[in-house]
């Protein structure tokens, strides 16, 4: 009888034990896969001060995108980071999606205009960041093919926001044409038709006046400031 009753406690303390390894293997999980996802490693250099914010929540088979929109100024070593880091937090609201992606921009301006930096997602349990910043031999060259690049100043930015402002389609068209980068991770994309930038004449005067500039200039500007970001788009980082 007593060996029966130990039995029982024994019994009773090996379920209670399963049943609590249970639950933290439970609570952990859902941690320890995010942990795997993104690693402390790859948050290193993540830009403070990036606003996140959804554009879609991932219905009709789409996934969830949101636009991370940081500071003026990003670094290319930054840009993987911030993606990594922008995935996060994603996934921590829609932890059950199967595909994430977040579109990169610096300066508000420039997510206006669709001209990302990068473009990070999670998809099928794997993330993936594409984009990048031209380095200074690759605008040099392609400069001398006619095909001049401009990285933006700060004053520039609001140049090509006036542009943007003045048009009320160009923004939703240039969004549009944007989603070829959706899945980019998986092979290269065929970027150049993005490069032609339709500027109605009389939004174009009315930006030029607006900043004090000459139409001719401004949209030079604005074509060398899109190839400056749409020149590695796409490209695995």
């Amino acid at each position: 009888m007593n060996n029966k009753v130990l039995w029982l406690g024994l019994l009773g303390l090996l379920i209670g034990f399963g049943a609590a390894v249970f639950q933290t293997i439970h609570k952990r999980g859902p941690q320890t896969k995010a942990q795997e996802l993104f690693p402390a490693e790859k948050l290193a250099g993540y830009i403070q001060g990036t606003s996140i914010k959804v554009v879609e929540s991932g219905e009709g088979g789409r996934p969830v995108v949101a636009v991370a929109v940081a500071p003026y100024g990003v670094k290319a070593e930054q840009i993987s980071p911030t993606g990594y880091g922008a995935l996060k937090a994603l996934h921590r609201s829609y932890p059950k999606a199967p595909w994430l992606s977040v579109f990169i921009a610096e300066d508000s301006a420039m997510a206006d205009a669709s001209n990302w930096v990068g473009v990070a997602e999670l998809r099928a349990g794997a993330v993936t960041v594409t984009g990048g910043i031209p380095t200074q031999a690759q605008i040099d060259s392609l400069g001398k093919l006619g095909k001049p690049f401009r990285r933006p100043t700060q004053s520039d930015l609001n140049a090509v926001a006036a542009v943007f402002d003045s048009t009320g389609s160009l923004t939703a068209e240039r969004w549009d044409l944007s989603q070829v980068l959706l899945g980019a991770g998986t092979g290269r994309i065929d970027k150049s038709h993005f490069f032609d930038l339709d500027l109605e004449t009389n939004a174009l005067h009315a930006a030029a006046k607006a900043v004090g500039q000459d139409p001719k200039q401004l949209q030079a500007l604005v074509s060398g400031v899109t190839r400056y970001y749409w020149a590695k788009a796409g490209d695995p980082l």
